[in-house]
């Protein structure tokens, strides 16, 4: 195994012990502490610098500097943003982070003017997908947003800096994934790992969505269509606190977190049990697409190989 290989392999394993120790803290309260993604990128994040430099960045080494692009969109995700006012005021939060944020900008214009353009553009392309994980966790569309958690668009965040390209030729990876990335690189530039571990992770949490509770329901004898194949039903006594959204039948049907009040209320009306949805722990559907999309690679993609 060469070094670009064994840099490759070491963000892999950091990646997956801090998404799984992630995933339990998602399962036990569904949040996710933000030194989770502190310790992913202090971790990932040199490994990445000295992958730059075996690919030719120690030709160039200001192309370095193209780093601060996606460190400095965490930092922001994270910490948010400095206040100009405060920080003429002698803010020392304040006038810290306008030097890290004035640094993130100033350091990339100069990676791009004097390093190698073929680093520094995946770098700028992940920093897009970035402000796209931020974007869609921020902006509703449609009603609703496409990322629902904070956490969850933190770690795609996360992913997207530390997995800016594809390595090939992995001894631990297989199927007919890899073989076409390695043979047509532009599919890569589609399916870039952090956007494939989505894709994976959706459908993981499809399955156990559309699979899983359908079979649940039949078996319960519970059959309300379409409802079934999304929720199920749950005893309102000791609901308050579970991991669920209540769906409130009556006037508009909406759902809310499962309360005192609502628990009460819901007893006063004579309901025993009433439909839920699970809140999934995204992170570890995120987990389980990324332990996929190493090993085998993007499931959306080889089924379209496929046809």
């Amino acid at each position: 195994m060469d070094q670009l290989h064994m840099i490759f392999t070491c963000k892999s394993l950091i990646v997956g012990i801090v998404l799984l120790a992630g995933s339990i803290m998602d399962i036990r309260t569904r949040r996710i502490h933000d030194e989770t993604w502190m310790v992913m990128l202090a971790a990932c994040i040199p490994l990445l610098g000295w992958e730059m430099w075996l690919k030719g960045a120690s030709d160039s080494p200001v192309t370095l500097l193209a780093l601060l692009l996606p460190i400095g969109g965490m930092v922001f995700v994270l910490f948010g943003y400095p206040e100009p006012g405060k920080a003429l005021k002698g803010s020392a939060v304040d006038i810290f982070f306008m030097i890290v944020y004035t640094a993130c900008i100033i350091g990339p214009i100069m990676a791009f003017i004097n390093g190698d353009r073929a680093l520094f553009i995946p770098i700028g392309v992940t920093f897009v997908f970035m402000i796209v994980y931020f974007t869609l966790y921020q902006v509703p569309i449609g009603g609703t947003r496409i990322i629902h958690g904070g956490a969850d668009a933190k770690c795609l965040m996360a992913l997207a800096a530390i997995f800016p390209w594809y390595i090939h030729g992995l001894v631990y990876s297989i199927g007919p994934f890899y073989g076409v990335i390695e043979e047509f690189p532009a599919f890569g530039w589609i399916f870039p790992i952090h956007l494939s571990v989505l894709f994976n992770g959706a459908v993981v949490t499809a399955a156990v969505l559309f699979l899983i509770l359908p079979v649940m329901n039949i078996l319960r004898k519970d059959l309300s269509f379409p409802r079934m194949f999304t929720s199920y039903r749950k005893d309102v006594d000791g609901i308050t606190g579970k991991h669920v959204w209540i769906i409130l039948e009556h006037k508009l049907k909406k759902k809310v977190e499962p309360t005192d009040i609502i628990e009460r209320r819901l007893k006063e009306l004579g309901q025993d049990r009433v439909w839920v949805t699970p809140k999934i722990p995204f992170i570890l559907s995120l987990f389980i697409g990324f332990a996929i999309q190493i090993l085998i690679g993007n499931i959306v993609a080889i089924l379209f190989l496929q046809i």
